[in-house]
């Protein structure tokens, strides 16, 4: 069996978020970690290791300057290229499996 470099459900949460920043793209909105928690089902961490780990090519992430002065980090999080397709990022996914997977990896040395 193959190793993947993702958790089961990382092309699911990843598809749920892409489609919730296209929804917000049309609105010409940033969302932050906490408003797509609230409308994906899925935890505040879920949601910001799959943007940082899965999905910072596509995304732009803000994170305001002072608010971490008082305890808080918020990221403001939209799509870079609003015409992008969810195709575009499975296929994105797929390479980005094949090309850093720890099997694919050990066979290198």
């Amino acid at each position: 069996m193959a190793v993947k470099d993702y958790y089961k459900n990382t092309v699911k949460n990843v598809i749920q978020i892409f489609n919730l920043l296209k929804e917000s793209e049309k609105r010409g909105e940033f969302l932050t970690v906490s408003k797509i928690s609230r409308a994906t089902g899925l935890h505040k961490w879920t949601v910001s290791r799959t943007l940082d780990l899965y999905m910072s090519p596509y995304v732009e992430i803000l994170v305001p300057e002072g608010f971490e002065d008082v305890g808080l980090k918020i990221k403001f999080v939209k799509l870079k290229n609003p015409n992008m397709t969810k195709e575009q990022v499975l296929r994105f996914l797929k390479l980005r499996s094949l090309t850093f997977s720890p099997s694919h990896l050990q066979s290198r040395s």
